[in-house]
């Protein structure tokens, strides 16, 4: 949940760069409105329990919840811009992801490529 707290930290930097920030977890609603409360998020917490949006970027883990052993989501970002896809970063480690100012550097760069 750091990673959700660091976006949301810096989340006028990526509003400023035209960003939207969106989170996508297999937990069910209430869970997620209880984190996002939790955490002051300004952003969409999305739940997907059947793992629909997961399946559809390849990001299934069969068996990869720590808790219950469950099918949960690989850790992954996308920054898209156009619809289209321009960066990603994908783990099979839930606790290595990048911090939101790398994110946000990422972000700027794909902006400025594509001017």
């Amino acid at each position: 949940m750091s990673e959700l707290r660091g976006l949301q930290l810096r989340i006028e930097d990526f509003r400023a760069e035209g960003s939207d920030v969106i989170a996508v977890s297999v937990d069910p609603v209430e869970r997620n409105r209880e984190v996002a409360e939790r955490l002051g998020l300004e952003f969409p917490l999305l739940s997907d329990p059947d793992l629909a949006a997961i399946d559809a970027f390849g990001l299934r883990h069969p068996g990869g919840s720590p808790f219950s052993g469950g099918d949960v989501s690989r850790p992954a970002l996308f920054v898209l811009r156009d619809g289209v896809v321009r960066w990603r970063h994908l783990t099979d480690n839930w606790r290595v992801r990048p911090r939101a100012g790398d994110l946000l550097e990422v972000v700027q760069q794909v902006a400025a490529d594509a001017q």
